[in-house]
């Protein structure tokens, strides 16, 4: 047995580790995670408006009222506006921003600052234009649902695209070159002229050429052909199950299985939260997304990866090892702001076998009953908002159902499944340990004695 699982180890290892190592090193993930991170800060404090305004508590409504007067609520959506109705723009800089920064020209890293202003015009060249008003009083100009989470993926595919003609340009000397003594923010203007003229032809014909197909412009395309199925597939309960053991998988071996994951899963699912935030600012009794960033993020995240919060809660309680009593002491603060590297590295979890089957199955198994829950209509859906995934369990389930108590009736649910999971597990795990223990420590008491 011991051969067996020493030889599924070293396949892992050997076959398994590099190809993930490669993939959480790959350059356009990391700047679609790290580009994806400047929109954080805005659409949690655009979130926290839509909390104070929404709060469904009559008490907290009518004294809001009588303080700023009844229409206190027009405040949300102008705060929206320009915090979540904006992370398009924001991404489509920041991505393009973090990739080129990445890449090197003569052992220096490229400026990115460049790149993501270039990628901003780009973004507004390739993107619809809207007519607005009739006849004489016609007037074109971008609607404002272009800088929102449903064009998210354009900003992806243009932000991408301008960072790596960028670096290309860099990288072969077409280029400006001023002397030394030139001010470095003046030579960087100059050093991006022939990219920027570049980048902008080369967008205006790509916008020229959709002109003549069926889509008429790449926004278009991106909406219509590129963004439905990779959200289709985001979205179902197949896809976010091959995520959440993806994800688990890859920690199981001591690789960072959430930063990989979030790269290419949070696009979709912060595109899904604006879907619902619209659909739940417009009154609509069903939102059309189950699977959004808080669904996984504020979720099947129970402590960190592997649902860990409930195994947390059992070695503090019921431990007899002193490993594991320690561990579960060392655990619970972070656990309970949903960090685990005390778990996963102390108990441990990364390279354990054994431990690996509970820490893969609870996040699995807690997706699955969340996710069949709210199809059946017994939990509520995420209302799109964006909270920290720190916030602790129970209080994140009230605030990501729009003050729903059974946004938390939900969490106590699913609490329920991971420990029932975890619990065989940590009781061998603890009863080993203790064991171990005991033998250890009993000879040396009676030498002593």
């Amino acid at each position: 047995m011991s051969s067996k699982k020493h030889n599924v180890q070293g396949f892992f290892e050997e076959k398994f580790m590099p190809i993930a190592a490669k993939i959480g090193n790959q350059k356009h993930l990391i700047a679609l995670r790290d580009g994806i991170m400047f929109t954080m800060p805005l659409l949690i404090i655009g979130s926290l408006f839509l909390i104070l305004a929404e709060l469904p508590i009559d008490a907290y409504q009518n004294f809001m009222a009588s303080v700023f007067g009844a229409n206190w609520q027009a405040f949300e959506g102008v705060a929206l506006n320009g915090t979540m109705g904006i992370i398009s723009l924001i991404a489509v800089f920041g991505i393009a921003y973090s990739l080129a920064g990445s890449y090197e020209v003569d052992g220096k890293p490229i400026d990115g600052i460049p790149a993501g202003v270039l990628s901003v015009a780009a973004f507004f060249i390739v993107n619809i234009v809207s007519v607005f008003g009739t006849g004489d009083d016609a007037v074109e100009a971008w609607g404002t649902s272009v800088f929102t989470s449903e064009y998210l993926f354009l900003a992806i595919v243009v932000s991408l695209s301008v960072a790596e003609i960028y670096r290309f340009l860099l990288q072969k000397k077409f280029v400006i070159t001023m002397p030394k003594s030139v001010p470095p923010t003046v030579s960087r203007s100059f050093t991006a002229l022939v990219p920027g003229f570049v980048i902008v032809v080369f967008f205006m014909l790509v916008r020229l050429g959709f002109s003549f197909t069926g889509w008429s412009d790449l926004a278009t395309f991106v909406q219509s052909v590129l963004k439905k199925p990779i959200e289709l597939a985001g979205s179902s309960y197949i896809g976010t199950v091959f995520a959440c053991l993806f994800e688990h998988t890859l920690w199981s071996f001591g690789i960072h299985g959430s930063s990989i994951m979030t790269a290419v899963m949070e696009p979709i699912w912060i595109s899904n939260a604006g879907a619902n935030l619209e659909a739940f600012k417009a009154g609509a009794e069903q939102l059309p997304n189950i699977v959004t960033y808080s669904f996984y993020e504020n979720g099947v995240w129970m402590g960190g990866s592997g649902a860990t919060l409930a195994v947390v809660v059992y070695m503090l309680v019921f431990a007899k090892s002193k490993l594991v009593k320690q561990i579960g002491r060392l655990a619970i603060v972070p656990g309970i702001f949903n960090i685990n590297e005390p778990v996963v590295f102390g108990l441990p979890v990364v390279l354990n076998p054994f431990l690996m089957i509970p820490y893969i199955l609870a996040p699995i198994a807690v997706t699955t009953v969340s996710y069949f829950g709210t199809l059946i209509g017994i939990f509520p859906y995420t209302t799109g908002v964006i909270i920290p995934w720190t916030t602790p369990y129970f209080i994140s389930g009230y605030l990501m159902t729009g003050g729903n108590v059974m946004g938390v009736v939900a969490q106590v649910v699913l609490f329920a499944v991971a420990f029932i999971i975890w619990l065989p597990f940590i009781r061998i795990w603890d009863k080993k340990n203790y064991i171990s223990e005991n033998q250890i420590e009993e000879p040396v008491t009676a030498a002593v004695q």
